[in-house]
């Protein structure tokens, strides 16, 4: 069941960087909440950062906007290459008010989000020389063995005037007894070749693209940790993610070839929602009823480029790149229309 609610969770795009961090964050409300927010920012930030570069993915696959009406309806996977410097951070006890390690040194690699602990990191939770309780760090997706974070998204595209095209993109809304999700984008495209005099013959497209995205989740859980109860427990995130791009492309009738170079933005809010009882920790928190104690902020800004091929027969299209950024991502796409 847990691995079956991953993978739902990844298939989200975002609360899978939520599934390991339950227990593992609450119980760390037990050593004061500065401790708490450091080391949750720390462990989820890759997480949410991959999904701000995901869902920058796949919004064009070559630089010749539609005609007047023209349209396209694509169906686009990827997954995204975690890579080895997002599956741990150093963390030194020094930086932590009632943290430290039950043993080794005082700076130690742990995992993130996307990382694993092997062994586990047991963490004391320490106030004027005397131990109150310990914590075992999360886990992350490396523990079910995923190296990569995939995604999917449904996408419309429409021809307008002025050699413009208007993409529109979205998830079906989710709604399940633990999980909810809705996604959406919009991006417009620009052709610069169509009104350059002389351009149009040439058998290149020259266009700009922008695009935003913007997804909200929530996932629910009920599990109760050893040092504090709760109620209404649940995790919120809202994520914004802008790309900008200038694309080139061949216009030519089968196989073309396209590129592009660009910049990836957004951010991302993350939210330990609900009532928390903690029964025991450091004297500033013991006893306390704290509602939504925890909010986890990342912000990106990261160049990306991208080179790749699209196959048209009739109606029908397909098409594969490769992206260049902080997450590298392989696409494809199965495209429709006229």
């Amino acid at each position: 069941m847990k691995s079956l609610k991953l993978i739902c969770l990844i298939l989200l795009s975002v609360l899978s960087v939520n599934s390991y961090s339950q227990n593992g964050i609450r119980n760390l409300l037990s050593s004061g909440f500065e401790d708490a927010n450091r080391f949750a920012n720390a462990y989820t930030s890759p997480g949410s950062d991959a999904i701000i570069f995901g869902l920058a993915n796949g919004w064009y696959n070559t630089a010749k906007v539609k005609n007047l009406g023209g349209f396209e309806i694509s169906i686009i996977g990827g997954v995204s290459q975690i890579g080895n410097k997002n599956t741990s951070f150093a963390l030194n006890e020094n930086d932590y008010n009632f943290l430290s390690f039950e043993s080794g040194p005082v700076t130690q690699q742990v995992g993130t989000v996307f990382g694993q602990n092997s062994p586990e990191v047991i963490m004391n939770i320490v106030e004027r020389g005397q131990e109150l309780g310990s914590i075992t760090l999360p886990q992350g997706l490396a523990s079910e063995n995923v190296e990569y974070l995939p995604n999917i998204i449904l996408q419309g595209s429409l021809g307008l005037p002025f050699s413009t095209e208007l993409k529109l993109r979205f998830l079906p809304e989710i709604e399940t007894k633990d999980v909810s999700s809705q996604f959406y984008g919009a991006g417009l495209q620009h052709e610069f070749t169509d009104w350059i005099p002389g351009f149009k013959v040439l058998p290149i497209a020259i266009s700009g693209f922008i695009g935003y995205n913007k997804f909200e989740g929530e996932y629910r859980f009920t599990e109760q940790s050893s040092l504090i109860s709760a109620t209404n427990q649940r995790i919120t995130t809202d994520i914004n993610s802008w790309h900008y791009a200038m694309l080139v492309s061949t216009k030519l009738p089968i196989i073309n070839f396209y590129g592009s170079l660009g910049a990836v933005s957004g951010s991302s809010d993350t939210r330990l929602r609900g009532e928390y009882n903690i029964e025991a920790g450091v004297d500033e928190v013991q006893g306390q009823t704290v509602v939504d104690p925890l909010r986890l902020d990342s912000s990106v800004n990261g160049f990306r480029a991208t080179i790749g091929t699209k196959l048209s027969l009739a109606f029908f299209r397909l098409n594969i790149d490769y992206s260049f950024q902080e997450f590298n991502t392989l696409n494809v796409g199965i495209n429709f229309g006229i």
